[in-house]
């Protein structure tokens, strides 16, 4: 993993020029989901080391595999009016980690899912390093499952309709709980 000052070599840059050419944007999807990822991983404190990519799942949070998934009303191009916020939930098949034989069904890998919104709606006026300007829904893939099983996009409307959202200052102390509950529950059984 690389720290910044690393020079490329045959070349008078270094990697922190490489990433601040690529990653300056970050209302672009692609900056936006990885900014995003961050600073759920943040409040998560699991930025002390380098990201790990992980198969099936962005973060893992105390055993628990977790999702991230974003959108915004905004794009860095010119739009008639706000896009409408959408969420790509579809079911994957993977490969079975102990027999590294592909899975034949689909399903959600992951126990946790937090999408983030980028809820400024006019470009001007974005600032993503503003916290106050996200916005996260934490939700249980059960409960995901349970209401839009076969639902390949989820939209605000429905997503409103299973969680509430967050400041990110809540999101550590939420996904605690609902791990802690996960736990309590089993123990009880």
């Amino acid at each position: 993993m690389y720290l910044g000052f690393e020079k490329i070599k045959g070349s008078d840059t270094n990697i922190l020029d490489f990433w601040k050419w690529t990653c300056s944007d970050i209302i672009i999807p692609s900056n936006r989901d990885d900014f995003a990822l961050f600073l759920v991983a943040n409040a998560l404190e699991l930025t002390k080391m380098p990201r790990i990519h992980w198969e099936n799942s962005d973060l893992r949070y105390r055993k628990k595999k977790v999702s991230i998934k974003t959108s915004a009303y905004v794009e860095h191009w010119k739009q008639k009016r706000p896009k409408r916020l959408s969420f790509d939930i579809t079911p994957k098949k993977g490969l079975d980690a102990p027999t590294e034989e592909s899975m034949t069904y689909r399903n959600r890998y992951s126990e946790i899912y937090i999408f983030a919104i980028l809820n400024e709606k006019e470009l001007r006026k974005i600032d993503v390093l503003d916290l106050d300007q996200w916005q996260f829904y934490i939700l249980r893939t059960e409960t995901l499952d349970k209401y839009h099983f076969d639902t390949k996009k989820l939209g605000i409307r429905a997503l409103n309709k299973l969680a509430s959202p967050v400041h990110h200052s809540r999101i550590k102390p939420i996904l605690d709980d609902i791990i802690d509950l996960d736990l309590g529950e089993r123990l009880v059984l």
